[in-house]
């Protein structure tokens, strides 16, 4: 395993916030996870993979034999898409539960670099199987948690209407059954042949509420250069390339303060070696977020349900008319004349 792995800091920052609530010191958290108090208050930067492992072996050193990872889930089922990030977007906005499935399993390296999710379809049954790298199976408690997340998550997105049939493990009953039940919505059986989730097949062609295939498929856009630009070796991947995509980052999230500083600091460089580099290639920061901001703006006036001022904030200006402003530079239009006359 590459020591260089990687995941969004809003994972290792959720699983602190968890143990601060349970009264782990919070400069505990950050000595074992090995980083800042900055990278937390910065949920779209890169930290090492290592910080999740570091983060859950002091959590079962300092509580020994309790339901942690069913404990966790509870506590992040309201903010599971934002700790996942982009990823829990692209799900949100699939069609069917089959449709995100398949999009979970597909980009689900952005945020876990181990993390795999294979569909079983066994006539009339589904089981949606779990895996993962040794080091978190032989831990059992984070995977009690991903497969607790993934029941709420699938009993939040078909709005209460599937529950499991019954919940699988391959490792030892830890907990009593209630507790099990109660966090997986079904009974649990364990030293299975597989992790994971058994559901009525059919729940695969439920729509999800609210998706919004028009989002989806920007989102799976930015998740397809986001993968290209992770799988591509530093030295190959274009600088502006990799400026590009966390500054899309930051936008898909909803963030519309994207830092010059922060970024730079993801990419392992300082502000004004990032200047210089760009320059270099011809282009800017400014350039780069510009173009970013026009793309997202482009997308964001195909909801109808988002105002104007609405939009304006999601891509970061303090005042609506300076987004008027560059759209007018952008497209020669205002944006309320190219939503009346565009969009359809």
């Amino acid at each position: 395993m590459s020591d260089g792995e990687l995941v969004f800091a809003s994972m290792p920052a959720a699983l602190v916030a968890f143990a601060s609530s349970r009264g782990v010191p919070q400069d505990d958290l950050l000595r074992a996870a090995g980083f800042t108090p900055e990278a937390l208050a910065a949920p779209d930067e890169l930290v090492p993979y290592s910080s999740l492992l570091s983060l859950w072996e002091l959590l079962l050193e300092r509580f020994p034999g309790e339901p942690l990872g069913l404990s966790y889930a509870h506590s992040t089922a309201s903010s599971v898409v934002s700790v996942v990030g982009l990823v829990g977007h692209v799900v949100r906005h699939s069609a069917t539960l089959r449709e995100g499935v398949a999009v979970y399993g597909r980009f689900c390296r952005l945020m876990d670099p181990h993390l795999r999710i294979v569909v079983e379809e066994r006539g009339a049954v589904v089981c949606l199987a779990l895996e993962h790298e040794p080091r978190v199976v032989a831990m059992a408690e984070p995977i009690e948690m991903m497969v607790a997340t993934l029941a709420r998550v699938i009993a939040l997105y078909l709005d209460d209407a599937a529950r499991p049939i019954e919940a699988v493990f391959r490792h030892p009953r830890r907990h009593p059954p209630p507790l099990y039940e109660e966090a997986l919505g079904a009974p649990a059986r364990f030293e299975a042949t597989a992790t994971g989730l058994l559901y009525d097949a059919r729940v695969l062609d439920a729509p999800l509420v609210g998706a919004d295939p028009s989002v989806r498929d920007y989102l799976v856009r930015h998740a397809e250069q986001l993968l290209a630009a992770r799988a591509a070796p530093a030295s190959t991947a274009p600088l502006d390339a990799r400026v590009r995509a966390r500054i899309d980052e930051r936008l898909d999230r909803g963030d519309g303060d994207v830092d010059q500083e922060r970024i730079a600091r993801s990419l392992g460089m300082s502000t004004r070696s990032l200047q210089r580099a760009l320059k270099d290639l011809g282009t800017s920061f400014t350039a780069q977020l510009d173009e970013a901001r026009r793309g997202k703006a482009l997308d964001l006036l195909r909801r109808r349900d988002l105002a104007l001022q609405e939009i304006a904030f999601l891509l970061g200006y303090g005042e609506p008319r300076h987004f008027y402003r560059s759209f007018r530079r952008w497209t020669g239009t205002t944006p309320g004349e190219y939503r009346r006359t565009r969009v359809r």
